[in-house]
């Protein structure tokens, strides 16, 4: 290993290549394909990046030396590298991207400038306002960031000036790596036998002076005794806060030698103390379902199970978990909201305890990267997680399990790599040469169609566990009932005295609006005129709550209006329906029911979350208002009624898969109700009742929706029939967006013809004033996925050269949902 001289450095950046750098020879044996290392890029810039590979081919320009390299020598694995290259190369992105999508950013750390006071005493010349700004804050400050500066400045963006202050002396900037993976330490006490014993004249100076020390040393003892053991421990801040002693007493007790401490690396995971439970009980039709799985896994096809709502695929997942834990192998199990893990986790930590760790977003980015290295060490069997899991570094991948394979959270829209994790479960599933099963009770049309044409095992569970009966499905015809104006709000009738009989029956009802807000949006009575976002072409969405307006796409925030800008009149309504409508009316309706919202604004946190859903899970809610969050694999066993207060906007929404999609959310949330001993019951409002949608929905015909829409798909060639690519163009610039696509359309149109699209507006065509149009690519699969997106690429980078183009942005995104 000594003899390389050179090392392929990726570093997280969007470029389509790696750097060379020169090994010094004090390191040469530290340096391995997958470790990390730290490199200067640029004039002054820090990087952590990863070795790619170590060779001797001389660079035909003066390499820089690595700088720094870390203890972890595979800390990337050769699996991680095989997939980020596949990951690369299918979704057109660089291969930075994707480390920055699959290490935590506390693990791989980059510099950012920092700036420190000098003196101001020394110049002479003069200063322009902005560096006198500076200058004032900086005098306080001593040493700051960029960011504090701008802000504490008001000016957008100081770097001019700070380099200007630095040429002056009165600045120096530096580098310094921030957020960097800190482990957290605690000290721990440790008493043993003979610590009394070697010393003694201690002992008996602190037993007669009675102080705290020897309340201290009693306790000590006394555990020691009971113990029946040679040595015991405890934290230091368990003995300062049980015994009311403090610091200075533990540390004259260690110079005495009665006592020792030891500062240790400790998790920031929390632990559980919960019992085991046994290996699930199969009933008769899960065994079927569990044998043809197997038989799948041993032929080494990926599997479908296609299972409807509450037929028991968890029971069946842990069965399969159980089998490649036993044989000295890990599993990793998906999910596609952060929601659903809080009750998963409990079902899971029953059965693998404590070998079983949590990854996603909503824990901190110091508690994901210490999850990734304990993997590195294997000291998890199980992982449980969202779609960022996928890249986590496995040594020994038994399983991957897909619940909800056909959710579309599985899909990452922003920024790159915009992959789709259960697609690359496929791929990391041959990597690791491990089993993959997907599952769903309403699967996706591309991964049902695998199942029919043999590329997958297809497993089906058309029984609920305990036969319990699938809910009564009922359509509300509201157009109706708002002719023969019965309405209640937005309530129809029926669906107020089921929610009535539920309550009166102590049972709980879920109340479905895929919604959030009050209301979509504003609108004067008089002209028409309705609030938009001055950043987004979106009209701005209203928030009892906080009583503003809010843009969904930006973020921005105004006041409420209460006049129109456009003509004056104070006549202003409320137009559509969201969660906080419901929540409000369903309470005026019900005063004496305990009514809940989950949604996006009620549940930011994970700590949110956990409380709406413990709430509801143990009876404290009676009626839980809420968007799709509600309708993904949760089970409550009250639960006996659904409302889904207006199917019609997932039906008219312009998407070739609007109807799939509307199908799969009115089918789950209708699976919520009446999973444990009785019939549920739920009831959809529409103002189309006779939709062909609907009424598979009413008679769970999957198969009929799955035969209309590809059908439908093969005539109009959208996928699974065709590949699919969708480049986003944008810019601040309207004419330069037009431009740039046209040209880029044009270009495309040579090679590709008909398959090309567009270019076109998108339903929102600009946001955070970005100008935004799209061309659609639908090509046959026959043809070369890779030839067609090396042609585009190529494309791209013709415009990206011409520099009345350059400044516009271009996005890849490839199996859009």
């Amino acid at each position: 290993m000594s003899e390389y001289r050179f090392a392929e450095i990726l570093l997280p950046i969007p470029l389509h290549q790696t750097f060379t750098y020169s090994i010094p020879t004090e390191i040469k044996e530290k340096i391995t394909r997958g470790a990390r290392v730290t490199v200067n890029f640029g004039k002054r810039k820090l990087y952590t990046g990863i070795v790619i590979s170590v060779h001797n081919n001389i660079p035909d320009f003066e390499a820089k030396n690595i700088e720094d390299y870390y203890e972890d020598q595979e800390f990337v694995t050769e699996h991680q590298l095989q997939l980020w290259k596949w990951i690369s190369e299918y979704y057109c992105c660089s291969q930075g991207d994707v480390l920055n999508a699959a290490v935590p950013s506390a693990l791989i750390p980059s510099s950012q400038s920092g700036f420190y006071y000098d003196d101001i005493n020394n110049f002479t010349g003069k200063l322009n306002d902005a560096e006198n700004k500076i200058i004032a804050f900086m005098q306080n400050a001593k040493t700051s960031d960029l960011n504090k500066i701008a802000e504490a400045t008001n000016i957008k963006n100081p770097m001019r000036q700070l380099q200007s202050l630095q040429q002056k002396g009165i600045i120096n900037i530096n580098q310094n790596i921030y957020k960097k993976y800190k482990p957290v330490y605690k000290n721990y006490i440790v008493f043993k036998n003979d610590f009394l014993e070697n010393n003694a004249e201690e002992y008996e100076r602190i037993n007669k002076k009675g102080s705290r020390q020897k309340d201290i040393i009693d306790f000590l003892n006394n555990e020691l005794s009971n113990s029946k053991q040679n040595k015991i421990e405890f934290e230091e801040s368990e003995i300062i806060k049980t015994l009311s002693v403090s610091k200075p007493s533990i540390v004259g007790l260690e110079k005495k030698g009665l006592i020792s401490t030891e500062k240790r690396e400790v998790s920031r995971i929390e632990q559980f103390d919960i019992p085991k439970t046994t290996s699930p009980n199969l009933s008769e039709a899960q065994q079927i379902a569990y044998n043809s799985t197997k038989e799948g896994i041993r032929k080494k096809k990926p599997v479908l199970l296609h299972g409807i709502t509450s037929s028991g695929k968890t029971e069946i997942y842990i069965k399969l978990i159980e089998d490649v834990i036993a044989n000295g192998k890990q599993a990793l199990y998906m999910l596609p909201e952060i929601a659903l893990t809080v009750q998963m986790i409990l079902r899971l930590r029953k059965h693998f305890g404590d070998k079983i760790g949590v990854f996603h977003s909503k824990y901190s980015l110091n508690s994901r990267s210490e999850i990734y290295q304990k993997l590195l060490k294997k000291e998890y069997n199980v992982i449980l997680g969202v779609r960022s899991s996928i890249f986590l570094p496995f040594k020994d991948l038994g399983i991957i399990i897909v619940d909800e394979e056909h959710e579309s959270s599985y899909k990452q829209q922003n920024p790159d790599p915009r992959y789709n994790a259960r697609d690359i479960a496929i791929v990391l599933s041959n990597i690791h040469k491990c089993s993959v099963v997907l599952g769903s009770a309403t699967p996706s049309i591309e991964s049902y169609n695998n199942a029919k044409t043999g590329k997958y095992k297809l497993v089906e569970l058309n029984t609920r566990f305990g036969d319990v009966a699938l809910p009564e499905i009922s359509i509300i015809d509201i157009k109706d009932g708002y002719r023969r104006k019965i309405m209640k709000g937005h309530f129809h009738p029926d669906l107020l005295n089921s929610v009535e009989t539920s309550l009166e029956k102590k049972e709980q009802v879920i109340l479905f609006q895929n919604r959030r807000g009050y209301a979509p949006y504003l609108e004067c009575k008089d002209c028409a005129w309705v609030p938009h976002c001055n950043s987004c072409n979106v009209s701005l969405t209203y928030h009892k709550f906080g009583n503003s307006l809010t843009c969904h796409y930006c973020g921005e925030k105004s006041g409420m209006v209460y006049t129109c800008k456009s003509c004056g009149s104070t006549n202003l309504t409320t137009k559509g329906l969201g969660t906080e409508q419901i929540e409000d009316e369903i309470t005026n309706l019900f005063p004496e029911a305990r009514v809940a919202r989950l949604d996006f604004d009620t549940a930011k946190t994970n700590k949110s979350y956990e409380r709406i859903f413990k709430d509801f899970a143990n009876y404290n809610t009676d009626i839980l208002v809420g968007t799709q969050m509600i309708t993904k694999g949760l089970d409550f066993e009250r639960l006996s009624l659904v409302g889904i207060l207006n199917a019609d906007n997932m039906l008219n929404f312009p998407d070739f898969r609007a109807f799939e999609k509307a199908y799969q959310l009115l089918a789950q949330v209708s699976g919520r109700a009446g999973r444990r001993k009785k019939q549920g019951k739920v009831l959809i409002q529409t103002f189309t009742p006779s939709h062909p949608i609907l009424t598979q929905v009413l008679n769970n015909d999957y198969i009929s929706m799955f035969n209309d829409q590809l059908n439908e798909r093969s005539a109009f060639r959208y996928p699974p029939h065709w590949s699919f690519i969708i480049i986003k163009l944008k810019n601040k610039d309207k004419q330069k967006v037009y431009a740039a696509a046209n040209t880029l359309a044009n270009n495309l149109k040579l090679n590709l013809y008909e398959r090309v699209k567009g270019p076109e507006e998108p339903l929102i065509n600009r946001i955070k004033n970005y100008y935004i149009l799209n061309i659609h690519i639908r090509f046959e699969k026959k043809i070369s996925s890779a030839k067609i997106k090396s042609f585009i690429i190529n494309q791209i980078n013709s415009v990206k050269d011409n520099k009345e183009l350059s400044s516009t942005s271009f996005e890849i995104d490839v199996d859009p949902i």
